[in-house]
């Protein structure tokens, strides 16, 4: 959160919940776990069970479920709620899901191929794992300096050290290797043994009954960092290869990191490849230039309260309306 959004949150009051149920909203998550997990524990705090249970409670109360085939035929949805999750981590079969079909409720999960049945890992997850070993070994110097070499940033603090870790560039992701290596951090055991990533049986279970699925990219780079065609290539690829793999008509794909940055030239390529497509992005209640985009809002934060958080994004909403902020610009 944001200076303002901190500052509204503050103010805000769960019991105002009842006075924005007019505005539909689209929370997403990552994972929900109730413990840690190496690749996932020094990028972001997550929800547990218990933290997620309660979220439905909160949003099936005070909001009805709707589903992508209603967002796609265009069909009204005041008052409505609908679930999504980023990244295809394992926790969305083996958690998630069966908590789901429990409650007759769906959701979309945003998958990246290149990930799926755990040949590959994110970038960024390997950077948690490393930063994971690290610790446990006190974060050494002499790996410090060695490492801060291969990716060619100076530091000042430990803490200094894994900010500018943690925010290499994608054209760099090959030099994690490296890491991995001079770390002695066997990155294929891992992944055989955490198996952090969903499997192609799993998402196929999960389509037959009924859940929804898009793409992520192929393998979740900053799209900004990437050329035009590149960015179009890592969205179409990674639509089409949930659509070839699953018999899947539809097409639905989530931004990675932000959309913020994404411009208009992409967006309407993207309506040309499929005119019925629904795109989600995560900049909060905000109106894009097409209904097609969807914008989304985090629920993830396990110390922030659900119904603040909800009153909290239609307050900052408003705000942006003051402001002229609210409907977002495309260059």
């Amino acid at each position: 959160m944001g200076i303002i959004k901190d500052s509204l949150y503050k103010i805000s009051n769960k019991n105002a919940l009842g006075f924005f149920k007019k505005q539909s909203v689209f929370p997403y998550y990552h994972i929900i776990r109730d413990n840690k997990v190496a690749h996932i524990e020094n990028l972001y705090q997550y929800k547990n069970v218990a933290q997620f249970k309660n979220d439905l409670d909160v949003l099936s109360k005070n909001f009805s479920p709707v589903t992508i085939n209603d967002l796609i035929e265009k069909k009204p949805h005041t008052n409505s709620f609908l679930i999504s999750f980023d990244d295809g981590l394992e926790e969305i079969y083996s958690v998630v899901f069966p908590i789901l079909k429990e409650r007759n409720l769906k959701a979309v999960f945003f998958i990246n191929p290149v990930f799926v049945d755990n040949n590959e890992g994110l970038y960024k997850h390997y950077i948690s794992i490393i930063i994971s070993d690290l610790k446990k070994a006190n974060y050494p110097k002499e790996h410090l300096d060695k490492i801060a070499s291969i990716l060619d940033f100076s530091y000042i603090s430990n803490e200094d050290f894994i900010n500018k870790f943690k925010s290499i560039k994608f054209s760099q992701r090959s030099k994690i290797t490296d890491v991995l290596i001079l770390l002695n951090i066997d990155i294929q055991k891992y992944l055989e043994t955490h198996k952090p990533y969903i499997s192609k049986e799993q998402i196929k279970e999960m389509v037959d009954n009924g859940f929804y699925f898009g793409g992520h990219t192929m393998s979740h780079p900053p799209l900004e960092q990437l050329t035009f065609e590149e960015q179009k290539r890592e969205i179409i690829d990674s639509i089409d290869w949930i659509k070839n793999n699953f018999g899947i008509k539809y097409s639905l794909f989530a931004f990675p990191f932000s959309d913020k940055k994404i411009s208009k030239n992409l967006l309407n390529d993207l309506f040309q490849y499929d005119e019925n497509i629904l795109l989600f992005g995560n900049s909060g209640l905000k109106k894009d230039f097409d209904n097609r985009i969807i914008q989304r809002f985090s629920l993830e934060n396990p110390n922030k309260e659900v119904k603040k958080l909800i009153v909290t994004e239609n307050l900052y909403k408003n705000f942006n309306k003051i402001i002229g902020k609210y409907k977002i610009t495309r260059k």
